[in-house]
């Protein structure tokens, strides 16, 4: 009996789901990478931004997409992809879209370290959701109102001053149409709530509008594949550009938007 018992013991064993222990990440350096990825990581960077360009104080900003508590929200169904997205995933597109770049490889080191500092701050709070800035924008107010309240950072052209760590606002440096700043609505908001970065003056709601629709109507990176989000034909209001569904579905579409050409393509590298 006991060898047909070791026998059966073994087999049990052999057969049973094998568990990998997901690697933990390195949160400083995660921290490092996500305040320079341009530098960290060039040939996954396709424009002058950081991480941090929009989730402004590491993340912890109430006011601007913190990632606070975020890592606990995922794996979660999102409508623009149209499926459940890891954080992994979600960080990569924000890197292939927001950043114009090339996505990392969601095993590798540097994807963990980037969960990992994330990660740190589920023990934080979520903070309350600010009032979204549902406008229309005017866009020779905008571009009065980005000459008077912006230009003295983000530079007359929208370039960005590197000098300052202010970010491009369109053209090659900035984030491509793909990006969720690329929408009226979420542009506006930011705005409102967190610019200017000093404090040195107030937007109010329909200034927010008017410069969010001047500033979209500069060219920036195309981002390929657009046209497969939110495959169920349900876009928001404001998004930036036509889908493959929303035709289908007969629905009002956007204005089409100057276009520059790709930097890279966003497909991950390997391993």
């Amino acid at each position: 009996m006991v060898p047909f018992l070791r026998a059966f013991s073994l087999l049990l064993l052999l057969s049973a789901p094998v568990v990998v222990r997901a690697q933990s990440g390195d949160a400083a350096r995660g921290l490092a990478l996500l305040i320079n990825f341009r530098d960290s990581l060039p040939a996954n960077s396709g424009n002058g931004l950081r991480c941090v360009s929009c989730h402004l104080d590491n993340g912890t900003r109430g006011r601007a997409m913190p990632w606070t508590g975020t890592a606990a929200r995922y794996p979660r169904y999102r409508s623009r992809p149209g499926y459940e997205e890891t954080l992994a995933r979600r960080i990569n597109e924000c890197i292939a879209r927001s950043l114009a770049g090339r996505m990392v490889h969601e095993n590798s080191r540097d994807m963990r370290d980037m969960v990992a500092y994330i990660a740190t701050l589920n023990a934080s709070p979520r903070h309350d959701v600010v009032d979204t800035v549902k406008l229309a924008g005017n866009v020779p107010r905008g571009r009065s109102g980005y000459a008077r309240t912006c230009a003295r950072c983000h530079g007359p052209d929208g370039q960005g001053i590197r000098a300052m760590n202010a970010p491009a606002v369109w053209g090659a440096g900035s984030y491509s149409i793909g990006a969720g700043m690329a929408r009226q609505f979420t542009l506006a908001t930011f705005l409102k709530h967190n610019m200017p970065y000093d404090g040195s003056d107030t937007l109010s709601s329909q200034g927010a509008a008017d410069i969010a629709a001047y500033v979209l109507t500069r060219a920036r990176q195309d981002h390929p594949g657009k046209e497969r989000d939110w495959p169920r034909g349900d876009p928001p209001a404001d998004v930036a550009y036509a889908t493959t569904a929303a035709r289908r579905a007969g629905k009002p579409l956007p204005p089409s938007r100057p276009l520059l050409r790709r930097r890279v393509s966003p497909d991950s590298l390997a391993p």
